[in-house]
């Protein structure tokens, strides 16, 4: 007796798999095929609904290779709607509207770019994103790290620590984003700073404006591993101009200041600037540029203020100088590093 064709259901359910094993990049793909292998092994129904899922698949020829393409390649927005309005044809070709509306949602929901940068102490390093022509130019300090992900329709790029200066491609179709433990900031195109180093995240608008919002719970709680923002909620935008810097503390915003934003990138020629910065918050950014660390064990050198523009690889330079504007002592260590003291 023959067996009963396969529930649509299921056929819908294999179809979601299949697609997604062409046409989604790497490593998205290979999960989607391990999860479709372990589906066909659990019932003889579903090895047959695959079947016919990978039936109706070939029965659309080359298109799997196109589709691909268009979830690998960056596309400009002029051509992004059609591109998935022929993602939808073929996926509604295939299963029907609901799986057409879940792989249009993927499509347009799929990042076209990924990326993570690190830098070692001493090490810098500038990128160039595929997100125009030329693309947004960043530049990493020393110890720093970065995650990006750029969308058909956002760019996003996560700073997990230490420094960053963007210089953003404008595109209106595509807010450019950096997310953070504290605060979410937003542009189309300018060139702004930030620095994380533990402490104060500090952001600096050298051309333009930037939106910063600040992540509702920030002060309580650490960042999580999100990639684009949600599930958290953001306050109301503080508008940064050029020439403006804001520091977020624990959270908390303090009143925006005018300045030297540029300074804030000062990294990029051998120097460090800091105002009225607490003494631990300035040596975590000094020591990301020293192969032996400055440090200190007592909480009231870190909470001491430091003003200053100080070349970061005048090691010698710095520690003579620091007895000269602060109420210290330096005593150096047979390694290399130097400890710091009261007076």
């Amino acid at each position: 007796m023959s067996r009963a064709a396969p529930a649509e259901k299921l056929i819908e359910h294999a179809l979601d798999l299949v697609v997604k094993s062409e046409v989604e990049p790497e490593p998205a793909a290979g999960r989607a095929l391990a999860r479709l292998r372990q589906w066909i092994g659990e019932s003889p129904d579903h090895a047959a609904a695959a079947d016919e899922a990978r039936r109706r698949w070939q029965m659309l020829g080359g298109m799997s290779e196109e589709l691909r393409e268009h979830f690998d390649e960056p596309v400009a927005t002029s051509e992004s709607t059609g591109r998935r309005n022929l993602l939808l044809s073929a996926a509604a070709m295939l299963g029907g509207a609901a799986l057409a509306g879940r792989l249009g949602w993927q499509y347009w929901q799929a990042p076209v770019f990924t990326a993570a940068y690190r830098t070692q102490p001493l090490q810098l390093l500038n990128v160039s994103l595929p997100d125009a022509r030329p693309g947004t130019q960043l530049a990493l300090g020393a110890d720093s790290a970065i995650g990006v992900r750029l969308h058909r329709q956002r760019r996003i790029v996560r700073l997990e620590g230490g420094e960053l200066r963007c210089d953003v491609a404008h595109d209106a179709a595509r807010p450019f984003q950096v997310l953070t433990r504290d605060a979410r900031i937003e542009v189309l195109g300018t060139v702004f700073s930030l620095r994380d180093r533990g402490g104060a995240l500090t952001v600096g608008v050298e051309h333009g404006r930037v939106q910063v919002a600040l992540r509702e719970g920030a002060a309580n709680d650490a960042m999580d591993a999100t990639t684009n923002g949600g599930p958290h909620r953001y306050g109301p935008p503080i508008i940064l101009a050029a020439g403006e810097l804001l520091d977020i503390r624990n959270g908390i915003a303090q009143p925006p200041r005018a300045g030297d934003a540029a300074s804030l990138a000062d990294w990029r020629d051998g120097w460090v600037t800091f105002q009225d910065t607490p003494l631990r918050e300035a040596l975590a950014s000094v020591n990301a540029y020293r192969s032996a660390p400055i440090i200190s064990t007592d909480s009231r050198v870190d909470a001491m203020r430091l003003t200053g523009r100080f070349p970061v690889r005048d090691a010698a330079g710095l520690l003579a100088v620091l007895p000269q504007v602060l109420p210290v002592t330096v005593r150096m260590r047979a390694d290399g590093s130097a400890e710091i003291a009261t007076r």
